[in-house]
């Protein structure tokens, strides 16, 4: 009787297909900040850019700090709870990554602005 042949599984499999939900998600992430921050800034009256630059800025940081919290053995992926010590860091970088990625491109815009 012969069984199914197991599937050679190298290290970078599926790394392709999680940089792409990583670029997803950023990309999705930028766009709703992005237009969130214009529809503040227009119904303040303040300038548009300016208003896109500081949404970038603030929700970028936030998710930056939320990142580097330990969590104390809750995994927001996962939606669990365990009762392991908190390590430092999460261990989840897709919120450290994102944070990270939406002040870059609130300097981008800001540059472009001054420029």
């Amino acid at each position: 009787m012969s069984g199914p042949t197991p599937t050679e599984t190298r290290r970078w499999a599926g790394i392709g297909e999680a940089l792409r939900r990583l670029a997803l998600t950023i990309v999705g992430a930028a766009l709703g900040v992005g237009a969130l921050g214009a529809v503040i800034a227009l119904l303040a009256g303040n300038d548009v850019a300016r208003g896109i630059t500081d949404a970038y800025y603030l929700v970028g940081a936030l998710l930056f700090l939320v990142g580097t919290f330990p969590t104390g053995g809750f995994s927001l992926m996962r939606g669990t709870l365990t009762r392991r010590r908190p390590t430092g860091s999460r261990q989840e970088p897709t919120i450290l990554i994102l944070g990270l990625a939406l002040i870059a491109i609130g300097v981008l815009v800001d540059v472009t602005r001054l420029s």
